[in-house]
């Protein structure tokens, strides 16, 4: 395996173990469902219950090295906790708070990575990440996903949502 395999497994080996729903996001995703690509971290969203929070960020930031000095402060304000992998591997664990993230986790496909079974986010729902992401390396990665996937999508789940997150990004495109 390489490192961020490693750091792949580790990751989701803690969240297994905790029950905490999950999905791989970010460039290890799209390498997933299409060609791979460079990335040199794993970005994987999560649904903690509020009551659950707490105590799983303190068993998150035990098991791995957190990043920001003050990991709690910055996971509130952030909804991001950047922590290292035991080979130094950035891993960004992303809370999931709204309805469509919790959707979207449950919508998640399994998929085989680096030797160990992964819950990545579906085609679908990672198209709507990158749509809605103005970095300009996740519009291309949309354009990617539209090119391969665009016969197949599943158009009655996507259309509703995506003019839903338009509107209320105020982006009509």
């Amino acid at each position: 395996m390489t490192p961020i395999e490693e750091a792949l497994a580790e990751i989701t080996a803690f969240c297994d173990e905790l029950s905490i729903p999950y999905m791989l996001i970010g460039g290890l995703a799209m390498a997933a469902w299409d060609e791979p690509r460079a990335t040199l971290d794993v970005d994987l969203s999560v649904w903690i219950e509020p009551d659950r929070q707490e105590s799983t960020l303190k068993r998150l930031f035990q098991s791995f090295q957190a990043l920001p000095p003050d990991p709690f402060r910055f996971a509130s304000e952030t909804r991001v906790c950047p922590v290292l992998s035991s080979k130094g591997v950035r891993i960004d664990v992303v809370l999931g708070v709204l309805p469509f993230e919790r959707e979207a986790i449950a919508r998640a496909r399994t998929l085989a990575i680096g030797g160990r079974t992964i819950r990545v986010a579906s085609v679908e729902d990672l198209l709507l990440m990158k749509l809605v992401s103005e970095r300009p390396r996740d519009r291309e990665d949309a354009e990617r996903l539209l090119r391969r996937f665009g016969g197949t999508l599943d158009r009655e789940y996507l259309m509703p949502l995506l003019e839903n997150l338009a509107d209320a990004l105020g982006r009509p495109e």
